[in-house]
């Protein structure tokens, strides 16, 4: 990692200790809402999945911080910095595949009454899918959360000025106290007054004022080359792996299932994801537009990632100032919660309960969650600070993700014939053939995913049609199951 600071230009040091106040401020209110979840999460539904009973109004505020984290905010702006609009795409593609879901199987999802991506690949077809299944999502929901701790200390190094390794340090013991002690309950909140502030902080501070500074739209438009505002500007080819990646790895990631699971109605998943994937999009396309201004007025950058956070301590009014930057934080910050108690949840359900303790109490299965939510987080927190690459620990989970499970999933919601064979099979061999792709063609190719995808798909069709199709009983119930597991035939 490189270390970034910035040098704020005619600020005094009052001026500087009001931003970080309000930033100290806002971390002990967290972990305050932390210890409000401890005590009121009385069962295993609440710490896992909120009591299932999240209304709309707050269910798209919540989705929404979850997907728009550090690669949404800074490093959507970053990407509008080096090539404009068109660096919003990946963004697009997120609020894309979260409409998805919504369209296609929230409703599904939210009658199954489950807590993970492993119970909803056990039923449908057996508990070693589910169990494979959900080591890969963990292994992805903690690669997200180290991503957005480094954004988070990174961040913070450039307001504070300290030493990077101390800021990700920071930056971890405070995600994992409060998301350890109050689960989906205190994530929940978090997420919302998360929400709040970045919106506040992108849509009603930054952009209008960042604006304003260029001289609006026009100014913007006299200043740039014309590329900048094309919606390919960025190229085809990176369209098309953010598709494969992020579309595709938004629409089975843990954390994503279980926000769907927290709704209280399937009417509040459908909306919500779609009113989610719209919000996603707009904010995709403000974030790009921030990094653009930014190029405006800072027009030599090394890293364009600190684009925003630069031109938000330069041009914003103090105190201001400290509160935008606290909504790009509170973005990594949801996205990191909601990734680790995935994690730990995957964990903690789909290897704990069902191979060590399968008769515990739920009691007993929130204490293991809580623990593990702190094993892992210091494990992320560690991999934070020493981890080399990020961006190809990143690609390297959701390469995995996709290639791997993507179709048994798709095809549990929508081929009656899909046997666990097939399943089993192809999550297996698809997750090899991903692995070989990377060390063959490398980490930056898309060719890996794609020939896990098709590898995943010619097995899971082939091994399905050659094995004895599931009872049609199975098959009819598991969707509306929320009791007993289907068991081997």
């Amino acid at each position: 990692m490189y270390l970034y600071t910035i040098t704020r230009k005619g600020v005094s040091m009052v001026e500087m200790i009001i931003d970080s106040t309000i930033i100290i401020l806002y971390f002990l209110g967290m972990i305050g809402v932390g210890y409000w979840g401890y005590r009121r999460s009385e069962t295993l539904e609440d710490y896992f999945v909120a009591g299932r009973n999240i209304p709309l109004w707050m269910y798209v505020p919540v989705m929404s911080a979850i997907i728009l984290g550090g690669a949404s905010t800074v490093g959507g702006g970053g990407l509008g910095y080096e090539y404009g609009v068109s660096g919003a795409w990946l963004v697009i593609w997120l609020g894309a595949g979260i409409a998805v879901i919504g369209v296609l199987i929230s409703t599904d999802l939210v009658n199954l009454g489950a807590y993970t991506l492993g119970d909803v690949l056990e039923r449908r077809f057996d508990e070693y899918s589910g169990t494979v299944g959900a080591l890969i999502a963990g292994v992805y929901a903690l690669t997200i959360a180290i991503t957005q701790i480094i954004a988070i200390g990174t961040a913070l190094n450039a307001l504070f000025d300290v030493g990077l390794t101390l800021m990700i340090v920071t930056a971890g013991v405070i995600v994992v106290v409060y998301t350890a002690l109050g689960g989906m309950l205190s994530v929940t909140i978090t997420d919302f007054v998360q929400w709040f502030i970045m919106t506040v902080g992108v849509f009603l501070l930054a952009l209008p004022l960042g604006l304003i500074e260029v001289g609006g739209v026009s100014g913007l438009s006299a200043e740039l080359d014309p590329s900048f505002f094309s919606p390919t500007g960025i190229g085809v080819s990176t369209i098309i792996s953010y598709f494969l990646l992020y579309f595709l790895g938004i629409m089975i990631g843990q954390d994503i299932w279980q926000r769907v699971f927290t709704a209280d109605s399937p009417r509040t998943a459908r909306l919500g994801n779609i009113a989610t994937g719209v919000y996603a999009v707009v904010y995709g396309v403000a974030t790009a537009v921030l990094g653009m201004i930014a190029l405006v007025l800072f027009p030599t950058l090394e890293n364009p990632d600190m684009a925003l956070p630069l031109m938000v301590l330069e041009i914003i009014p103090v105190g201001l100032s400290g509160l935008i930057l606290a909504g790009f934080i509170s973005a990594m910050m949801s996205t990191a919660d909601s990734a680790l108690l995935a994690s730990s949840t995957l964990f903690t359900n789909d290897v704990y309960k069902r191979f060590v303790n399968p008769d515990a109490s739920d009691k007993r299965y929130t204490r293991i969650s809580r623990l593990l939510i702190f094993v892992l987080g210091i494990g992320a927190t560690a991999t934070a600070v020493w981890i080399g690459d990020v961006v190809a620990a990143l690609t390297l989970a959701y390469n995995l993700l996709v290639g791997a499970i993507f179709i048994p999933i798709l095809g549990a919601f929508f081929w009656n014939r899909a046997t666990w064979q097939g399943a089993l099979s192809s999550i297996i061999i698809s997750n090899t053939a991903v692995v070989l792709g990377m060390g063959y063609y490398g980490f930056q190719s898309d060719l890996p995913i794609i020939i896990g995808l098709v590898t995943s798909l010619a097995i899971f069709v082939s091994v399905s049609l050659l094995t004895d199709p599931p009872s049609s009983d199975k098959v009819d119930q598991w969707l509306t199951s929320t009791e007993d597991t289907p068991q081997l035939d």
